[in-house]
């Protein structure tokens, strides 16, 4: 098995510029020139401990409840907080990863004159912290993390909460040489917004990427690389769910490194791209792992020549559970060179 340390994705952060472009009067032009106090902006505060700061303004938002007098902040204001405070409480960008997800959520909440009351905005705070554990949960990646919460509130009172997850498509590699090289190979043949049926979408997907990686040229070592070569048929293998086992991890039952998954359900179960991602490293070394404890007798080059894959189903009445499985098979042949050239 090949194993490395994992290629760390660059997180690139666009930085919107927004041109304001104001036709007024040159007098007006001057109130705001002279009176830089009149322009709603607000600065982020400086503090020495912005941890501590941030656990104290959540629960300065919580006793608002009950407080006799209101407090209000303004947009730009209860926008920062929202966004600060969640990233206190969900954020971790000290973690490694491959890939990005981004999603939005959306909300309401009172706004009077350009203010927010504090109570209203632990009151969306509350909201918001439910529903992003709700999403974290929800989220079928490996080594998830949120990295960064942002948030925005318009003069009407919507709240748009965006937010940047960190993921991990592979940790460790059995075919590609790193997960660098395996990221490039899944983006290459899977899409990340698509969810491939087990049985269908994802195998014609899978036996298409197979075959292309090592149904590619091979020239037999130390010989000639215009000669002609051809396979002689050898032998066929199965590689089931039950026989293949990730000692490290895998996303399927059982810890397999074939597809296979146990439900309560009867209903069709997709692959999503990381899925499909291992799914193509670890099919792809299989043969060859075999080809290391079953060397040629004859000695020639075998080699794996055509991957396939069935799909299997069954439903265990003892246990109430549906099983849904990939079964790989790869033929394997004898490579062999010759001067004698052909037609075809």
């Amino acid at each position: 098995m090949k194993k490395s340390n994992l290629f760390i994705a660059t997180l690139l952060v666009v930085a919107a510029i927004t041109i304001a472009m104001v036709s007024c009067k040159k007098d007006n032009q001057d109130v705001l020139l002279n009176n830089p106090q009149s322009v709603n902006a607000f600065t982020p505060p400086v503090v020495d401990d912005m941890n501590a700061y941030l656990k104290g303004f959540k629960q300065k938002m919580k006793e608002s409840q009950n407080a006799k007098d209101a407090e209000y902040l303004s947009l730009e204001e209860a926008a920062w907080h929202l966004s600060s405070v969640a990233n206190y409480d969900f954020a971790n960008t000290n973690v490694q990863f491959t890939d990005l997800l981004y999603d939005t959520l959306y909300y309401q909440v009172n706004v009077t004159n350009g203010q927010i009351a504090l109570s209203d905005l632990n009151a969306i705070y509350a909201s918001i912290e439910s529903d992003l554990n709700a999403y974290y949960k929800s989220l079928n990646l490996q080594d998830k993390h949120f990295r960064f919460i942002g948030a925005s509130i318009s003069e009407d009172g919507q709240v748009i909460i965006d937010m940047a997850i960190s993921y991990i498509i592979l940790d460790h590699t059995w075919y590609f040489d790193d997960d660098y090289y395996a990221a490039l190979a899944c983006y290459e043949w899977f899409e990340s917004n698509v969810y491939y049926t087990w049985n269908t979408y994802a195998i014609e997907h899978l036996k298409s990427a197979l075959n292309y990686y090592e149904g590619k040229y091979y020239v037999m070592p130390g010989e000639n690389p215009t000669e002609r070569t051809y396979y002689i048929y050898n032998n066929t293998v199965l590689f089931n769910h039950e026989n293949n086992i990730d000692t490290i991890d895998s996303p399927f039952y059982g810890n397999s490194r074939v597809f296979a998954v146990r439900s309560n359900s009867s209903v069709v179960p997709t692959l999503e791209i990381n899925n499909m991602c291992y799914c193509l490293d670890s099919y792809l070394a299989l043969p060859f792992e075999y080809l290391q404890d079953h060397h040629s007798s004859m000695g020639m080059i075998n080699r794996p020549i055509h991957w396939n894959i069935y799909p299997n189903s069954y439903y265990n009445s003892t246990e109430g559970k549906y099983y849904y499985c990939h079964e790989v098979v790869v033929k394997f042949g004898y490579l062999v060179a010759t001067e004698d050239g052909n037609e075809y």
